[in-house]
């Protein structure tokens, strides 16, 4: 902005200094050609316009003076005037035709490096020594082998019967059947008339000589059982009396036998768990009892 402002001042007074002297020009040129009658008055008028003109030239040139001055003034600091840079622009030309005749010369060769000393070779280490083997643990004894518990020898129902020979409590019923069991010679008639002395023991079981007699009664109904021609097809209802009678004496192991031999026939006692869950109900008891 400072140069277009300096610029603009020096078009200016040159612009005004040219104007004045064309002016002036203008009016001796018209001062020439007036009449000669007028020569006294134009002359001192011509004379005065003359006077002016060459104050006003002088002024145009001071003010044109004081312009380059000021030009000149602005123009002298290192980062903002021409001839700064003109100066700058030489020494750097300077330079560079200086440093020309330096490029040219050819560089001297730098000595080539001296080659590394090889690095001694590392003594190869000693090698270590090998470990001695352990020694190989001696085989554990292999334990010997936990004999097998022997099973459990199945309950057995007593063949020999356990009966009392005085029967002198029983009522009619019961001596009736066992009369009957007792004359009989087929096997199903037998098979019936004993079935029905163990039915009214079972009944009477409250009474300990029922529940021991019909608790005896088990050897001989096993026997009888299994001479009848199809016991499979036979209900159950003699093995649930026996199981229950031998259960009530404390006999389990043989209450538990009668179960088992129901199971291998086949029968069934008409209760929901059959003759396995008796021999459940007959376990918990012995268990009880053993307590």
């Amino acid at each position: 902005m400072k140069y277009i402002a300096i610029i603009l001042l020096v078009a200016l007074g040159v612009y005004l200094y040219k104007r004045a002297q064309r002016l002036a020009e203008e009016e001796l040129q018209q001062d020439l050609n007036t009449p000669v009658e007028k020569e006294i008055f134009d002359s001192a008028s011509a004379e005065d316009i003359q006077d002016e003109s060459h104050a006003f030239s002088e002024d145009a040139a001071k003010a044109e003076k004081v312009e380059v001055a000021e030009v000149e003034e602005v123009s002298t600091p290192a980062d903002e005037g021409i001839s700064f840079e003109t100066k700058e622009a030489t020494k750097v030309q300077a330079e560079v035709v200086k440093s020309e005749p330096e490029a040219d010369t050819p560089a001297e060769p730098e000595p080539e490096p001296e080659p590394e000393p090889e690095p001694e070779p590392e003594p190869e280490p000693e090698p270590e020594p090998e470990p001695e083997p352990e020694p190989e643990p001696e085989p554990e004894p292999e334990p010997e082998p936990e004999p097998e518990p022997e099973p459990e020898p199945e309950p057995a129902v007593e063949e020999t019967p356990v009966v009392a020979t005085d029967e002198s409590w029983a009522n009619a019923k019961l001596s009736q059947a066992l009369s009957d069991y007792r004359g009989s010679t087929g096997k199903a008639v037998k098979h019936q008339a004993l079935l029905g002395a163990i039915a009214e023991c079972y009944k009477q079981r409250k009474q300990p000589e029922y529940s021991a007699y019909g608790a005896g009664l088990t050897a001989e109904y096993l026997s009888v059982f299994a001479e009848l021609e199809s016991p499979s097809s036979e209900k159950g209802v003699g093995f649930m009396h026996l199981s229950t009678l031998l259960n009530d004496n404390g006999r389990f192991d043989s209450a538990i036998g009668v179960c088992l031999k129901a199971i291998e026939y086949g029968v069934l006692d008409g209760t929901v768990t059959g003759f396995e869950g008796r021999i459940i109900r007959i376990e918990k008891a012995k268990a009880k009892a053993a307590k």
